[in-house]
């Protein structure tokens, strides 16, 4: 079930795999007989490759470009918030999960 927000749209790995084609992964067919097993590696798999990207734009400020759909793209980046731009939101309470002397004062 995909779920609207006010900055948009999530959905859980159930959501994106219902038209997935197991079928077409033969290497995966030829090592695990059982469709239920093939679904969650091919599940962990890409949840892999999703903690990958996001790691590298976290950890290297990098910019993940998505394939277009039709006329629409889009890009996956993070812009950190530093000095008194994180005090400021800091002090409203927009961090207060998370150690800010580990992140060295800087929010995403």
């Amino acid at each position: 079930m995909t779920h609207h927000f006010a900055l948009g749209w999530a959905c859980n790995l159930n959501d994106i795999f219902v038209r997935f084609p197991y079928e077409k992964c033969k290497s995966l067919i030829e090592n695990i007989r059982a469709k239920h097993l093939m679904k969650r590696k091919v599940k962990q798999v890409f949840r892999a490759g999703i903690d990958a990207v996001l790691n590298d734009i976290v950890e290297n400020n990098a910019t993940f470009v998505l394939p277009k759909l039709g006329y629409y793209g889009g890009e996956i980046h993070m812009e950190p918030i530093k000095g008194k731009e994180f005090e400021r939101l800091k002090a409203k309470g927009k961090f207060k999960n998370i150690d800010f002397l580990e992140t060295m004062f800087t929010g995403y």
